[in-house]
């Protein structure tokens, strides 16, 4: 069987998006149909993108909050065994009319917000979905930066588990995943303060205001007194340890990029995806 999930993972700034549209277009010129989702993606079929997830109660009171969105909000609920999910910022750019106060209140319970047991237990099962509906199918998935990089993230740096922990959680998905034959691409730059100072430049300063607000003012951060820039390259020095810890203890095969020369780094990938996609 071919392989029908390709992981590209690494920290901000290492090329993930760029690689991911690489290998789309090397498997595409070989007939093999992809479905590319990047960071960010609303429509992800694996992960949890702005999407809220209420218990039946919270439900409840929803619906009893905004009476004239009532029927709307029966209409768009997904079932999520014994709670209710929205997908509130789909929703909010398909229906713009829907009052804000509606989404701001969906947006406070995201998933990945909630409670670690919660958001393992819907990830997890997120997952298996995923893998229920892409083994019959002829399509291989590349995937960006949901694997490791947003687990880890909510694990550690927002509720501060144990490494452990987190680590065990993203072996257990690697086995959810492991009849879909998957492999892992993983982008290694350089030096995180360069790669971080580089990326400062690049991207507009409320996203730097943000990441360093969420790394280092809750969970681990928060707890190893991190602060400020040099708080973030700590934490991200941090998570690329662990995850270039947790690339030989996978089920499946991984290859682990640490030149910067793109024009190398394609012919290593274009070599690694040529052992499952031969001419």
């Amino acid at each position: 069987m071919m392989t029908k999930l390709i992981l590209v993972e690494g920290l901000p700034g290492s090329g993930k998006t760029t690689t991911a549209v690489f290998i789309a277009n090397w498997l595409q010129e070989r007939g093999v149909d992809t479905a590319v989702f990047l960071e960010g993606d609303l429509n992800h079929p694996a992960d949890f993108e702005s999407v809220a997830y209420l218990d039946r109660q919270e439900y409840v009171e929803l619906l009893a909050q905004f009476p004239a969105e009532t029927a709307f909000l029966q209409s768009q609920v997904i079932q999520e065994g014994e709670g209710y999910s929205f997908r509130y910022r789909a929703l909010q750019q398909s229906y713009p009319h829907l009052p804000e106060p509606l989404i701001n209140t969906l947006a406070q319970h995201e998933i990945y917000e909630q409670p670690v047991p919660t958001f393992q237990r819907l990830l997890r099962r997120r997952w298996q979905r995923f893998v229920e509906t892409a083994v019959p199918g002829n399509t291989t998935y590349i995937f960006e930066c949901c694997f490791l990089q947003n687990p880890l993230t909510m694990l550690l740096g927002r509720h501060d588990e144990p490494v452990d922990v987190a680590e065990a959680f993203v072996l257990e998905l690697a086995d959810v995943v492991r009849g879909l034959r998957p492999c892992l691409i993983y982008l290694h730059p350089g030096e995180v303060r360069a790669t971080l100072t580089r990326i400062a430049g690049e991207r507009p300063s409320a996203w730097l205001d943000f990441v360093i607000a969420y790394h280092t003012q809750q969970g681990h951060g928060r707890a190893k007194g991190w602060q400020g820039f040099d708080g973030l390259v700590q934490f991200y020095e941090m998570r690329q340890a662990i995850e270039l810890a947790l690339l030989p203890r996978l089920s499946f095969a991984s290859l682990l990029l640490t030149h910067s020369d793109w024009s190398q780094d394609q012919a290593y990938i274009a070599a690694f995806l040529a052992q499952t996609f031969p001419a």
